[in-house]
């Protein structure tokens, strides 16, 4: 069964109310963390997609990528939220944050992209709470550093199985009118995503 066969017009609507929350969302708390800049985000694309098309869907899968992660769980099911920059776009995410900065990827600019994550999966996490009702209790984020595919190839190893659907939510970040673009992606516990999508009214 193909992704197109699973998603109704219908759910795909309410995937982008969730991709609308969401943003709103991100954009309320890094105005708070970026006082002094303007920020503006949008999410371009949203789409189900499965899980072992990831790193095509996101470009060559060699390429190296900086991902935070949190997994959370619900009274119903768990998933995980990923927030994916190509390593470039982390880096020039960092040099706008750390104002000064070379964006060489040290223990305190690590910590800094940390935050980053923890705000945009933590904002798309309230916007699946206030949807669904459930309540999504998360983990800690994480980051990865590494080559797409290695980092979804945990992923799958951990998590899913390549036969998985997770949604996808191509996400542009601008500040100051600089455009930096990224991905979230939402991947629900294996065989749960129709679950999800019972939920979200």
């Amino acid at each position: 069964m193909s992704a197109a066969e699973i998603i109704s017009a219908q759910q795909l609507d309410l995937l982008k109310e969730l991709a609308n929350i969401g943003v709103g969302n991100a954009v309320t708390s890094l105005s708070i963390m970026l006082s002094d800049q303007k920020i503006h985000m949008r999410v371009p694309e949203v789409r189900v997609t499965v899980l072992q098309d990831v790193p095509e869907s996101l470009g060559d899968p060699e390429k190296a990528v900086a991902a935070t992660y949190c997994q959370a769980e619900s009274e119903l099911f768990g998933l995980i939220v990923l927030f994916v920059l190509p390593l470039k776009s982390a880096e020039n995410m960092v040099i706008k944050l750390m104002p000064g900065v070379s964006g060489e990827l040290g223990e305190m600019e690590r910590s800094v992209l940390m935050e980053l994550g923890n705000i945009i999966t933590g904002s798309y996490l309230s916007a699946l709470s206030f949807m669904t009702g459930l309540t999504f209790n998360a983990t800690p984020p994480s980051l990865a550093i590494d080559m797409a595919g290695a980092v979804f190839g945990s992923v799958i190893a951990e998590t899913a199985t390549e036969e998985d659907y997770l949604i996808l939510l191509k996400t542009m970040v601008e500040i100051e009118e600089e455009e930096i673009e990224g991905s979230v992606l939402i991947l629900p516990d294996s065989g749960s995503l129709p679950m999800l999508f019972d939920h979200l009214k």
